[in-house]
């Protein structure tokens, strides 16, 4: 059984001296500034940056073919308020003013329109983007339907009919079932996928940070012989469960202030731009407010058991090894799992509904990393969740389990390379002598 007093003063021990370390408090002051930083570099970038932004989608029209062709074009340019923004249109009476407004910066391009020997209607273009933006490509494909609607009235058809030509055709998908599929867009939300994306990020560098520090501290006590001492006072359960414990908190007390201050930051970005008078929208069309208490409650749920999971088996295993040296070569297959579930992460944030996700969600080596983007982005049920959360807390009790047995054994191997052989044998020894 555990003796929680001495986990206590164990995990208290590794704390305190984590805190006094001066590398440890740079390094919190540091990872807090970078992340208030990357939380308002919205408002930076439209506070420094972002002063002509006004003046970015607007189209003068000089129309010389009497066709009505800036009315008819301003319903191709409208934008749908998420992914495409309005391009306003506007009227010049020559060429020259047109260009005269393009040059001082009053328009980003101008639309010269007239007809050609074959009194067809011709565009000529006139802006400082390319070919291949955005801009171009809407009013390019907005003048392509104008002309071909010219066309069929040129060519005798009534207006009414030209235009019901390029009408958008209706177009359903049903499933092989007979189901009817929804083809109207997903409403998603850019801020939620943001903290996901941050939060899969987050994750992977903490649990193998924090764990490191496991796996070296341990090598570190075993190489002084001070875990000699420490044995004699307590079991090494008990110890393994301190440092995972103590380091555990030591982490926690970084990243707790790093989320806060970002939560913060992205949740009154709004407010903090209207005191410096700039408009984020026009930077980043993302309301960070949208930070929710779901986010941060889950990440910290799958970081705390997850920890637990691979912190006791950096402890395990780092109790194996005598030199800092070879601790890298020792943790390599366990950051292997590691590996596996931070990349697959990202392939569930564009598939968050998958097998593959659902799956992944599942397994416990790879749930700390792929769960938190699921349950944000994705429709995971609650039976799900809790079947998830329950085999990492069984993954993490048997992993301290696993972990309380190499380090027990661990302990007396001193100036040997660790093996199956070896450790089978020490493992049989300790069960005989109890």
């Amino acid at each position: 059984m555990f003796d929680f007093s001495r986990i206590g003063l164990i995990a208290r021990r590794e704390w305190s001296t984590r805190l006094k370390q001066r590398s440890f408090q740079i390094t919190t002051i540091i990872q807090i500034l970078v992340v208030l930083i990357a939380a308002l570099s919205p408002v930076i970038i439209a506070r420094f940056f972002g002063d002509d932004t006004d003046d970015a989608s607007t189209v003068v029209v000089v129309d010389q073919s009497d066709a009505g062709v800036a009315d008819r074009l301003s319903p191709y340019l409208q934008g749908d308020g998420d992914a495409l923004e309005t391009i306003a249109v506007e009227r010049a009476e020559t060429p020259d003013a047109a260009r005269s407004m393009v040059d001082d910066g009053d328009a980003e391009s101008a639309l010269i329109v007239t007809r050609d020997e074959n009194s067809a209607l011709a565009f000529s273009m006139i802006t400082d983007d390319d070919w291949s933006s955005a801009t171009v490509q809407r009013i390019y494909g907005a003048a392509s339907a104008i002309a071909m609607e010219d066309r069929l009235v040129q060519s005798g058809v009534p207006a009414g009919e030209a235009q019901q030509v390029f009408a958008p055709v209706a177009f359903d998908v049903e499933s092989v079932s007979g189901e009817q599929e929804d083809t109207s867009p997903q409403e998603s939300n850019p801020a939620e996928y943001v903290i996901a994306y941050v939060a899969t990020i987050l994750m992977f560098i903490a649990v193998m940070m924090y764990g490191t520090w496991i796996a070296q501290g341990v090598v570190e006590e075993k190489s002084s012989r001070i875990m000699e001492i420490m044995v004699n006072a307590a079991t090494p359960r008990d110890l393994l469960a301190g440092k995972v414990i103590g380091i555990m908190a030591a982490g926690l007390t970084q990243l707790l202030p790093m989320l806060l201050v970002g939560g913060l930051a992205f949740g009154f970005q709004s407010q903090i731009a209207d005191m410096v008078g700039v408009d984020v929208g026009t930077v980043l069309d993302i309301d960070f407010g949208a930070l929710s208490v779901k986010a941060f409650g889950f990440f910290l749920l799958y970081f705390l058991v997850g920890f637990i999971l691979y912190g006791s088996l950096y402890a395990g295993i780092g109790s194996l090894v005598s030199r800092q040296e070879e601790v890298n070569q020792a943790i390599a297959p366990m950051m292997t799992f590691m590996m596996i579930g931070y990349f697959s992460a990202f392939i569930v944030l564009a598939a968050p509904d998958t097998l593959f996700a659902r799956v992944l969600t599942i397994i416990p080596l790879t749930s700390p990393f792929v769960a938190v983007p699921r349950i944000l982005l994705g429709n995971p049920s609650n039976g799900e969740i809790i079947l998830s959360v329950v085999l990492l807390v069984l993954a993490a009790l048997g992993g301290m389990w696993i972990a309380g047995r190499l380090y027990r054994v661990g302990v007396l191997m001193y100036g040997q390379r660790p093996s199956w052989k070896s450790l089978i044998g020490m493992s049989r020894m300790q069960q005989v002598s109890r």
